[in-house]
């Protein structure tokens, strides 16, 4: 969705379901974020997603899956059971121009007509958006959510305990000149089948409609959280370096053609570590405790060396 459709369309949006677990772009949300503040020339790139290598415990079968999957040049990280959690792909198509801008459109709309902390679903009456586009004609029903930025830590740690959200703590190591900035939470969407109510409830509206109004909304009482996305400063970048975290079953990170990657060990938990000429460097791992990935992306390059990087996420792996 140009700005509001990535190839996942959420981490607001934040997942796709897959046959054996949904993948979750943790970028999205702060590669949006910066964008919308001009912090970076990130616009000209699509967001990144990522997933990784292989326990030495891991059958024939998944050796044999990862062999394959290396060969194109991606990785893949399994659990104790063989199951992919964390795997590198390659870059969605990008949408067509016509369905960006005019989701874009229709997306800021709905986000002037809420509060901070609101949530709200929309159907968009829309031929060319629902059946036409030639690209994405399953999702129509869409979400926008406008956060409250957290600028006390001690209010952003709370929220995520209100609503049950994935555990987000800033890094214990800090290298120098980083401090906390902001912190935002986002709520869980009803997806699948439990959005089948809601989606036939907006439809029906649009089409009792006598008048010529494109965009049905809902707003949501939300009460639990998906995701938490927190922010550290260097004192002139408020989003100098974004960590999210999101609940999930697998994490997928679209790796560029120009970008290299590796897998690494964050004490007993395997990593993969993606540096993008463009976008940055990136560290993410899967906490198989509480079911969440997590990953640290630095936006601007040289801010950190890989060495601090790694640091920063060792000091908050806690399995």
């Amino acid at each position: 969705m140009g700005a509001y459709m990535d190839s996942d369309e959420e981490l607001r949006r934040y997942s796709v379901s897959d046959d054996h677990f949904r993948e979750i772009d943790l970028t999205s949300s702060i590669r949006q974020e910066i964008e919308k503040m001009g912090h970076t020339n990130a616009t000209k790139s699509r967001p990144a997603k990522r997933k990784t290598v292989l326990s030495i415990a891991v059958s024939c079968v998944f050796l044999l899956s990862f062999t394959a999957y290396a060969a194109s040049g991606h990785l893949q990280i399994f659990n104790s059971k063989g199951e992919v959690v964390v795997k590198t792909t390659d870059p969605s198509p990008s949408l067509p121009d016509k369905l960006s801008n005019e989701l874009e459109i229709y997306g800021r709309q709905v986000l002037s007509l809420l509060k901070p902390g609101e949530l709200a679903a929309y159907y968009i009456k829309d031929d060319y958006i629902n059946k036409l586009n030639g690209y994405d004609t399953v999702n129509e029903l869409k979400f926008e959510q406008l956060p409250i930025n957290y600028r006390s830590y001690k209010e952003f740690l709370a929220e995520q305990a209100r609503t049950s959200a994935p555990r987000l703590q800033q890094p214990v190591y800090l290298p120098k000149g980083l401090s906390f900035s902001y912190g935002k939470v986002f709520l869980e969407m009803p997806l699948g089948k439990e959005s089948e109510p809601l989606k036939q409830k907006l439809i029906d509206r649009a089409n009792a409609s006598n008048n010529n109004d494109k965009l049905f909304i809902e707003k949501l009482q939300g009460s639990k959280a998906s995701s938490s996305v927190l922010h550290l400063t260097d004192g002139k970048n408020d989003t100098a370096v974004g960590i999210t975290a999101s609940y999930g079953l697998g994490i997928s990170l679209t790796k560029s053609p120009d970008a290299t990657s590796e897998i690494i060990q964050l004490k007993q938990v395997e990593a993969v570590y993606l540096n993008q000429p463009i976008l940055g460097e990136t560290i993410t791992w899967y906490d198989s405790k509480q079911g969440a990935a997590y990953s640290i992306m630095v936006n601007k390059p040289g801010l950190v060396s890989k060495k601090e990087l790694i640091k920063m996420a060792e000091s908050m792996v806690t399995e």
